[in-house]
């Protein structure tokens, strides 16, 4: 059976759209686990990354220190951790700040070490603008950011992801991105799963 030039050309076609089409639904990228405070929990990161096999563990209220409680078995995944808003408490205080905030990159450290991820990848801590918040509260969150940097960067699995000037406005969250002052609205988290795709 002979083919046409025609046949031939709208054969070569259809081969190269079938591959386009198996390309796109073919095996994912790989598997994302996401853990974290309520900006975890409110983040559809199904929608987000949805190349990838996606689980959000994110717990409204959780402190960093409640990770570790939850019996996670993250050895060998990919992990995304966002925490730190519920710890600021502590660090507020001028004469015990730099004690506090080593103190958490310590436990920061242990919590890293413990879940043993194949890689991590590290929010910073986002500013936050509630009219109850303590003055100053967002140098502290810098400090907490620099320091907690400086420890990512030391491991051989972590990525510190800073996000924090993103979301930063006269010194505080940008409104546009947020509902409260510290959760997330749509736009803000399309920021964020833009930020992290790009070192993903």
């Amino acid at each position: 059976m002979s083919w046409s030039w025609e046949n031939r050309m709208l054969r070569g076609v259809a081969v190269l759209l079938l591959s386009a089409l198996g390309a796109c639904s073919g095996e994912p990228e790989g598997e994302l686990y996401f853990v974290g405070d309520s900006l975890v929990a409110g983040w559809d990161v199904r929608e987000a990354f949805p190349t990838y096999v996606v689980r959000n563990d994110g717990v409204s209220g959780a402190r960093l220190e409640d990770i570790l409680t939850w019996n996670l078995d993250y050895r060998d995944k990919d992990v995304v951790v966002l925490v730190g808003t519920n710890n600021l408490g502590e660090i507020v205080n001028e004469s015990t700040r730099g004690q506090a905030i080593e103190d958490f990159v310590e436990e920061y450290r242990l919590t890293i070490e413990t879940l043993a991820p194949r890689k991590v990848f590290v929010i910073s801590i986002l500013p936050r603008n509630f009219d109850s918040d303590a003055p100053g509260l967002n140098l502290c969150i810098e400090e907490m950011n620099f320091a907690l940097s400086q420890m990512v960067n030391e491991l051989s699995n972590g990525v510190f992801v800073d996000v924090h000037d993103d979301f930063l406005y006269k010194g505080k969250l940008n409104m546009n991105y947020s509902l409260d002052g510290l959760h997330l609205n749509d736009l803000g988290y399309n920021i964020l799963s833009k930020r992290l795709s790009q070192v993903l």
